[in-house]
């Protein structure tokens, strides 16, 4: 009986101790809400996923997003000409407000915000297209900066598998790489009449990837493998935004 005491004791003494790493090192409650977030030692939110669907507001860490309306289009006119999407695929795109809720002016990227599927087999994760490659001022800046208080309204050209359904992700993302909750925002996009073929209409070659047409060299579709380092970084709570591309100056 004596053994068994002494080996509940050790057993007990281990588990207080894992207790006690977990809340100190790590800063975990334990303790999730109705989305699975839980809290950190500094009282930021991660690990849960809050769900909503077009039309909503949607409050994250930093801003509120609210997608407005979403279009698919199976010919689409870019800068260089009309373009038909490959024959499954459509040009979806979508028009959605931000407004900057952060304390601070936050560096933003238009990879911040990726689409996804029912049935998605791609290696890649999907991102969309903005001003810089459509050269057209409805669309979203590629790198920017919201400033605080800051209220857009823009839209992202998504080149897609043609669905009934997709949803519009986006991770909470801080400089010092902690990674909060992920927002999935639920998409039933109308679809726009189709375009009658002109004599001048441009239908790409076709590829094998999952891409309808071949959009201007710096595309943003990114690899799963570098999603992390794609996506902005948005700033910790006690320290100053990192536009995209910069590097933090060594203190």
């Amino acid at each position: 009986m004596k053994k068994i005491k002494n080996y509940c004791k050790k057993v007990g003494a281990v588990s207080f101790v894992f207790l006690l790493i977990c809340v100190l090192v790590t800063g975990c409650s334990g303790k999730k809400n109705k989305n699975g977030s839980m809290k950190s030692e500094d009282g930021r939110s991660y690990g849960g996923i809050i769900k909503a669907v077009a039309g909503d507001k949607v409050s994250t860490a930093f801003f509120d997003v609210t997608v407005d309306k979403a279009v698919k289009y199976y010919t689409y006119q870019f800068e260089d000409g009309l373009y038909q999407a490959d024959e499954g695929n459509t040009y979806l795109v979508v028009t959605f407000t931000i407004q900057n809720t952060y304390e601070k002016d936050l560096p933003m990227s238009i990879t911040d915000f990726t689409l996804d599927y029912e049935g998605n087999k791609a290696e890649s994760i999907i991102t969309g297209y903005g001003k810089s490659d459509l050269k057209q001022e409805d669309f979203m800046e590629n790198i920017f900066t919201l400033k605080r208080g800051e209220s857009i309204t823009k839209s992202v050209l998504f080149t897609i598998e043609d669905k009934s359904e997709y949803t519009l992700k986006y991770l909470e993302y801080y400089e010092d790489k902690f990674e909060g909750d992920s927002y999935e925002i639920k998409i039933n996009p109308e679809q726009q009449a189709v375009t009658t073929q002109s004599e001048n209409t441009e239908v790409p070659a076709s590829s094998d990837t999952e891409a309808s047409t071949e959009l201007p060299a710096d595309s943003s579709e990114t690899s799963t493998a570098e999603s992390t380092t794609a996506a902005t970084e948005a700033p910790a709570a006690s320290e100053e935004p990192v536009a995209a591309g910069e590097q933090t100056p060594a203190e």
